[in-house]
Parts: C-alpha cells; sequence; structure tokens
C-alpha cells in the first residue's frame, strides 16, 4: 500500500473515527443493528462495515464453535463441480502458470478440482477439523497446509492464480490481508474472489434483514467500489465482474507489479 495511504490509516485509527475498509473514507452513517454490531455504510463508495470489529481471540473463540463442516461435506460434489467450472474460467482467462492457491480452501474440494485439471494446487485454511477431512480425500491429487494468509506471505510462497471464495468478508483486517494475499501473486498473476455484494439490487432495502447480515461472522459488505479500490492500493486491477443474479460478486483481478 502507498505511504499515503498507510498514513491515512494511522490518522484516522489516531483520531478514534472507524472507517471504510474498501475506500478509506471516514463519512459513514449508522444503518442498523444486528445481534448487538452496529452496522455502518460509507458514503463513498457505499461498503458496509460492523462496528466494533471483534479481536484476534474474539474470532477465534467464535470460531472454535464453528458448525459449518457437515454442511460442507453434504454438498462436497456440487463444489468440485462448481470449482471445475471457476477454475477453467480462470485459466480461460489467461491465467499462466501452473501454481494455484485455494485460501479457506474447507473440506479442498475447489483444491481437488484445480489439480485435476493439471495445476499444482495447494489448499489453506485456519480451522484443522476441515483440514483433516481434506487430507483424507484429496491428499493424494494436492498439498494442505493449516496456515494463514499472513505466515504463508512471510515465508516468501509465490503462486500464478489465486482462489479465494466468501474469505475476505469474514476477516478483520482487510488491508493487512490482502496485502499478504498480493505478496503471495505472481506479477501477472490471477487472483479469483467471491464475497457477498452489499451494493447489489437483490440486497433488501432494510439491511439487517439481508440473510448474510451475520456478525461476528461476515464483518464487511463491501461494494463493487469498495473491494475494487481495496485492491488497488495493493497492485491488484480489477478487470471484470462477473454476473450475478444473487447479492454477491464474482471478481477477477490481476497483480500489476
Amino acid at each position: 500500500m502507498p505511504k499515503m495511504e498507510h498514513a491515512n490509516e494511522a490518522l484516522q485509527k489516531d483520531s478514534g473515527k472507524d472507517w471504510c475498509r474498501g475506500c478509506l473514507a471516514t463519512d459513514l452513517s449508522f444503518i442498523g443493528e444486528k445481534d448487538g454490531y452496529r452496522l455502518l455504510r460509507c458514503a463513498s463508495c457505499g461498503t458496509t462495515i460492523t462496528n466494533p470489529y471483534p479481536g484476534n481471540e474474539e474470532l477465534a473463540a467464535y470460531y472454535a464453535n464453528y458448525q459449518q463442516t457437515g454442511n460442507y461435506l453434504k454438498k462436497q460434489d456440487r463444489k468440485f463441480k462448481r470449482g471445475l467450472g471457476r477454475v477453467r474460467r480462470m485459466i480461460k482467462s489467461g491465467a499462466s502458470g501452473k501454481r494455484f492457491l485455494d485460501i479457506g480452501c474447507s473440506i479442498g474440494a475447489v483444491t481437488a478440482a484445480a489439480a485435476s485439471l493439471g495445476l499444482d494446487a495447494y489448499g489453506i485454511d485456519i480451522d484443522e477439523a476441515t483440514l483433516r477431512i481434506a487430507q483424507e480425500q484429496y491428499g493424494d491429487k494436492a498439498r494442505f497446509e493449516f496456515i494463514t494468509v499472513e505466515a504463508l506471505a512471510a515465508r516468501g510462497d509465490k503462486f500464478d492464480m489465486i482462489y479465494m471464495s466468501e474469505v475476505i468478508e469474514h476477516v478483520n483486517n482487510p488491508e493487512e490481508f490482502v496485502a499478504a494475499l498480493s505478496s503471495l501473486l505472481n506479477k501477472g498473476g490471477l487472483l479469483y474472489l467471491t464475497a457477498p455484494d452489499g451494493g447489489h439490487f437483490g440486497v433488501p432495502k432494510n439491511f439487517t434483514d439481508w440473510g448474510m447480515v451475520t456478525p461476528p461472522n461476515h464483518l464487511t459488505y463491501f461494494t463493487r467500489k469498495g473491494i475494487t479500490r481495496l485492491l488497488a492500493r495493493h497492485g491488484l486491477i480489477v478487470k471484470k465482474f462477473q454476473l450475478a443474479l444473487k447479492p454477491g460478486m464474482k471478481v477477477f483481478a490481476y497483480k500489476t507489479a
């Protein structure tokens, strides 16, 4: 991130003001409350944030009791088939190279789909239970590791393609997370991400009625403008938003430097 943006964020923290995790603006307005968390919308890019953002310890405690693995297993075949389609679209979009990273790989279905297409596929997650399942089911086809994005980036690993589905909305520090993600991607590499779209025409007028509003599970509800600005600060330029009829976004972005 440019030095000016770092300074901007530091000033906002020092002033006690909250700020948009998409465009860094401080002109936020209260639009509702859910499960004890306030929801603030950015006047500049429309991104909605949770206030307060939970700390790492609070999130760790929450996810220690996160019961989604059973649901993922029921959808395993469907996730593999959908993953095949998405990875094929990444390849057709001009992605080159063979090193493929699946961030938040869960039970490993998409990682395995990438491996079946001849890619050197690697999946990471911070949920040890799901990773054990991934290893048991697909360990002969792909590699899996219990590690954070930040730790993987600090290790100096590099990839040609990064796939990240329904992850960024869970992160309590999107700036540091995307900075690490960007450092993992080779120049010219492709990022494909999906996330809830807080600016989608299908979002209810009363924002808190939207099923995706589930703090502290989902913390940031980016709009297309907000996610574009966040990624751009870290050298990731959005080239295309794939059509989404439901309130979600599907983003193709490239690493410029």
